[in-house]
């Protein structure tokens, strides 16, 4: 199938993946006729924004809040999971030093609450890389330095630093200035004391504190979207994956381990490495070289169920500092005070490397102790309060921003725009960090490109920072 000629009702297309993404491509493809086949090699569907209903365990696959500045995305999430949308005003904090401080960081906060000399520090050091950026000195050249340009060393040193090295397992300088532009919204601590003293009224969206959450876990829009293509005649195969693509005619052969499918039409959403693998002599033997350079970081979940809902009202909270061994942790009764049948729940999060080597990819014991004593230090629970303990793992969960992927991802997505009759499109899909939102919207562009009336590119170019907004 050549690219400029659309699907048609009765053709046959197959989505890799049943993230937002991929359900939302299917979602939007069966309503307009299309014969729609989802490969889901997990047992549920969801992806990164799936829900974990089990043994009286009750999570999601860490904290989700939905905003958007899109009033359609916004109206077709209503749709789906009717009138129990909640609205939340987030509340999330770093703790440091033994001590909280707001999250997104507030400038009369962290000089409240920083030990006087750290506080007069980080001033200082902010004053003498301002001085170092104006005389022409300073260059965005790493995390590291776009970090410690805007917000001085000390700053970096005490929070930023340690808490991305732990993020990503590798060194700060190491990684792309990309991750901090698109990610870190304040322009600087000089943006902090203008939004401190002057709020301005439209904020930036890591700045947004009203939120939107579907009653009984963010995994409620995955299962509506699931059930909308089923009720349209499409089908979704779980813990199926695709071992093998060919070309088959005008289209495509997907070889699964119950058989092979044909299909005019595919939607990728899976890792786009992956993808491009399955793909093979397709695409040019230098891209395929390119995309084996990129790689993603995992999540490991700890998951604990304690006898009583934890004093602290935070949805989320940080942890940067290494006697941690965890990067963060959030309790989903904060987010619904329902779904719990008994006690309370806090989820803690590792990011590690999805390989058999890796202690935290292999933990669950350790982790489980490690995590009790982490809840007990943070007064969370006491000790005996917890009552029972699972973990979850997603392999391929953040894309690595290292010096370098902006020109390989580039150059795979660049090729993968020019194979007819397919389309990539989510966080995994396109090697981008994005919001749930953008994962919607970017499967109704799929679906609407397969169809000849849209283009995830034109709306979502992976050469600029087109969700660069946190």
């Amino acid at each position: 199938m050549d690219r400029r000629t659309p699907l048609k009702p009765g053709d046959t297309a197959v989505v890799l993946g049943a993230g937002l993404a991929g359900l939302s491509a299917a979602d939007i493809l069966s309503s307009r006729g299309i014969k729609v086949v989802v490969l889901e090699k997990s047992p549920f569907t969801g992806g990164l924004a799936a829900t974990r209903r089990d043994g009286g365990f009750h999570f999601d696959y860490g904290p989700h809040r939905f905003h958007t500045t899109n009033k359609a995305i916004l109206e077709r999430v209503r749709n789906l999971v009717g009138g129990d949308l909640l609205e939340l005003d987030r509340l999330s904090r770093i703790r440091l030093l033994d001590r909280y401080f707001v999250y997104p960081l507030n400038l009369g906060d962290v000089l409240s609450r920083m030990p006087l000399h750290r506080g007069a520090a980080m001033m200082a050091s902010y004053a003498a890389a301002r001085l170092r950026v104006a005389s022409g000195g300073a260059r965005d050249d790493s995390f590291e330095s776009w970090v410690v340009n805007r917000f001085g060393r000390a700053l970096y040193d005490v929070y930023f630093g340690p808490y991305t090295a732990k993020l990503w397992g590798i060194a700060p300088d190491r990684l792309s200035p990309d991750w901090a532009s698109q990610r870190i919204t304040v322009p600087g601590l000089g943006g902090l004391v203008k939004e401190t003293l002057f709020p301005h009224k439209e904020k930036v969206r890591s700045l947004v504190s009203l939120f939107h959450y579907p009653r009984g876990g963010i995994g409620r829009i995955a299962e509506a979207l699931a059930a909308r293509i089923v009720s349209a005649g499409g089908t979704i195969l779980t813990e199926t994956e695709p071992e093998s693509i060919s070309r088959s005619g005008a289209g495509f052969s997907i070889g699964t381990r119950g058989g092979s499918i044909e299909a005019s039409g595919i939607v990728n959403t899976i890792p786009v490495t992956e993808y491009a693998a399955l793909l093979g002599d397709m695409l040019p033997g230098a891209v395929l070289e390119a995309s084996r350079s990129l790689r993603f970081r995992a999540i490991v979940f700890q998951v604990l169920r304690v006898a009583r809902r934890p004093d602290a009202r935070d949805h989320w909270i940080y942890t940067p500092e290494s006697h941690y061994g965890f990067n963060r942790l959030s309790i989903p009764e904060n987010f619904d005070p329902g779904v719990s049948e008994s006690g309370a729940q806090v989820v803690f999060e590792y990011t590690c490397d999805a390989e058999p080597g890796d202690p935290v990819w292999s933990g669950s014991q350790e982790l489980a102790e490690e995590c009790g004593a982490g809840g007990v230090r943070l007064g969370l629970f006491q000790p005996g309060e917890v009552l029972g303990a699972v973990t979850a793992r997603q392999p391929h969960a953040y894309p690595v921003y290292t010096h370098g992927y902006a020109e390989a991802s580039g150059a795979l997505l660049d090729a993968l725009s020019n194979l007819p009759g397919s389309v990539t499109c989510g966080r995994q899909g396109l090697f981008r960090y994005n919001n749930m939102d953008h994962s919607i919207e970017m499967g109704e562009y799929a679906a609407l490109e397969l169809l000849g009336e849209g283009s995830v590119k034109e709306r979502f170019d992976w050469s600029a920072d087109t969700w660069a907004d946190g």
